[in-house]
């Protein structure tokens, strides 16, 4: 028997206390952190080619940045793009499967609870367009390919809003006006893998199962802050003075530390970690430290520490021994403003790690970044050897006389060079070699090198599963359209597999927790359908009375799959084959279903009305009598 349980928990400021000792903890406990962010930012430098970290690469760089003309002169060192595309090519192949249907993920129920149906896809569309799942969702999908890891949050957000109305005052009417509204819906976030901290015990992708407490750092700003702060429900939210007073020391600490928001090096060309120990504007304006019975001293930067885990309430000196998941949030690691109990139907913690590749290794899985890498530095290195004998042949190497030649005169690479000679009247007409001696150049395994890079790449689409086609770039071979079409056949094979892994361990628990936020906190409301192209009026208790019978699409389980288009067509064939079953089912019924289905929302742009259906069915009628009627007999010839 199920039993309902209160939507609105909390804990009072006694419990906060001992909520925010838990979480300290469980971020004490997380000693594999540092490791983990080191992988991150060397997964990250390799895929932003950026590994060259060393200080004379980096003194290139900023002489490049003043000087752009002179290094476009030089010689440098080549990344073999390699982990990048094929990275970029994995994610455009998922986004093509998950996000460019409308809405995102569609809606398939029985004919009797069409209009339930509908209104549930209404709602997952506009939730889906008001807070950019498509964007975090891509991010995830990125994230996944890179590090093996993709985090996202799943969480109903309910905030006010302003929306536009037309005036009724008789100063102002018929004027548009601005009027508070409750705005409210699912948000995915893509959060940042540097900054969360987890249970690394359990693996990624069955975290949001069986793990017991996830976190994450974000950097907020004064103004971020307090507009993050006003999207909070204020029966859960206390100790904002405190928290808006406390301040962030602007402290990056060590690359293993969760009290600390972490920024990665990974452009040598700018170091976007020093921003956190930026200039503090609010001191800098003369806002800071402002005196005044009611004025809140408000600081320049905030670390703002999301905290969801599993515990039992009596864990936090409240009645209760069942476990129960708690989201809240910490300022500076030292206020505690924001705590509420996360109702879920599933027991899922709201927060959903895409894991592409799953092989029960958990964090030690390597990415496709990782399987890419080693073929990306080894044809760098073969480039690179070639790059260098270049260099030999334009910068080439001499023995000169320092007596007849001035070091500084032959250093610069110049195509026109004016080269005094020293102590010119010692020559006496002799050979000018006695001052300067050009060593031989030789050239000879540069051309094998470049080939063993070509093939070394191809390599690199073997392992991935990938080849040219899949990049948009033609490949040899294979003329005919059926040896094409078996060929990339055989090429989306390992990115299906992905696809039917993020399928099961990702996308689908992330659907249930989606449909379960909208079946519990979906208001009435009007919404706008753009397929129907009209407005539909959301009933939450219809939409739950049909719950179970809801099936979510995506582009890898499209209608097609829950409605099989070749059974119907087949179906439809045999009914005009025989009229008892027309008679016996609604055929018409059936082929508007799937119409449906497939999106054909404008067909009721083309729907007859009444008197339109009535001059049909005459026109009809006229038209079989006049086919079936009888000919008149010829008259007798005459006599």
């Amino acid at each position: 028997m199920a039993t309902s349980s209160p939507l609105i928990q909390s804990l009072n400021i006694t419990q906060r206390t001992e909520f925010l000792r838990y979480a300290k903890r469980f971020a004490e406990s997380c000693t594999e952190l540092g490791t983990f962010r080191q992988l991150l930012e060397h997964r990250d430098r390799a895929y932003q080619m950026q590994l060259d970290q060393t200080a004379e690469h980096v003194r290139q760089v900023k002489q490049a940045l003043q000087n752009p003309s002179s290094a476009r002169r030089k010689v440098a060192d080549l990344n073999v793009p390699i982990v990048m595309p094929q990275i970029e090519s994995a994610v455009a192949y998922q986004a093509g499967v998950y996000l460019t249907s409308y809405p995102i993920f569609g809606v398939v129920s029985n004919p009797q609870n069409m209009d339930a149906a509908m209104q549930f896809e209404t709602v997952i569309a506009a939730h889906a367009i008001k807070y950019g799942w498509t964007r975090e969702l891509i991010k995830s999908f990125r994230n996944g390919f890179k590090y093996n890891f993709g985090p996202t949050l799943v969480r109903w957000q309910k905030q006010k809003g302003l929306t536009v109305a037309t005036s009724t005052e008789q100063a102002t009417a018929g004027m548009g006006v601005l009027q508070q509204q409750t705005q409210q819906g699912n948000v995915l976030k893509s959060l940042d893998p540097y900054n969360c901290f987890m249970d690394m015990m359990v693996e990624p992708a069955r975290h949001h199962e069986e793990g017991t407490a996830f976190g994450w750092n974000e950097l907020h700003n004064r103004m971020q802050f307090k507009r993050f702060v006003n999207t909070l429900d204020p029966l859960r939210t206390t100790n904002l003075k405190e928290a808006f007073e406390c301040g962030f020391d602007g402290s990056v600490g060590d690359n293993q530390s969760p009290f600390h928001y972490f920024i990665p090096t990974v452009n040598v060309a700018f170091n976007q970690s020093a921003l956190v120990n930026g200039t503090n504007w609010l001191q800098y304006v003369g806002l800071q430290n402002q005196q005044g019975a009611n004025r809140i001293n408000y600081r320049d930067r905030y670390l703002v520490t999301h905290f969801i885990c599993r515990a039992l309430p009596s864990d936090f000196g409240r009645q209760g021994n069942t476990p129960t998941i708690f989201y809240g949030i910490i300022v500076n690691w030292k206020h505690v403003i924001y705590v509420e109990e996360v109702v879920s139907a599933d027991d899922y913690l709201p927060v959903f790690i895409l894991q592409p590749n799953e092989d029960g290794l958990g964090y030690q899985t390597q990415s496709m970044l990782d399987t890419a890498l080693p073929f990306q530095d080894m044809s760098s290195a073969l480039w690179n050897i070639s790059l260098e004998s270049k260099r030999r042949l334009v910068f080439d190497r001499l023995i000169y006389n320092e007596r007849y030649i001035n070091k500084a005169d032959i250093d610069p690479a110049s195509s026109v060079a004016r080269i005094p000679l020293r102590n010119a009247s010692q020559f006496k007409g002799e050979d000018i070699g006695k001052a300067v001696y050009q060593i031989p150049y030789r050239e000879d395994n540069s051309s094998s090198n470049i080939q063993m890079s070509e093939m070394i790449s191809q390599m690199a689409d073997v392992a991935a599963g990938q080849n040219k086609v899949d990049r948009g770039q033609f490949q040899k071979g294979n003329k005919t359209k059926t040896e094409f079409e078996t060929t990339m056949a055989g090429s989306n094979a390992r990115q299906q597999l992905t696809s039917q892994s993020i399928e099961a361990s990702f996308m689908t628990p992330l659907k249930e927790q989606i449909k379960t936020n909208i079946l519990l906190n979906q208001s009435p409301e009007k919404m706008m359908n753009r397929d129907s192209r009209e407005e539909v009026q959301i009933d939450p208790v219809a939409m739950r009375k049909q719950m179970l019978e809801f099936k979510l699409t995506d582009g890898l389980l499209p209608a097609d799959k829950l409605l099989n288009p070749e059974l119907l067509m087949v179906f439809l064939q045999t009914a005009q084959a025989m009229p008892t079953v027309m008679s016996e089912y609604d055929v018409m019924g059936m082929f508007l279903y799937w119409a449906k289905l497939k999106g054909a929302y404008w067909l009721e742009d083309f729907k007859r009305n009444p008197e339109q259906q009535q001059q049909f069915i005459q026109t009809l009628q006229q038209t079989s009598m006049a086919q079936n009627a009888t000919p008149p007999e010829p008259a007798p010839p005459a006599a």
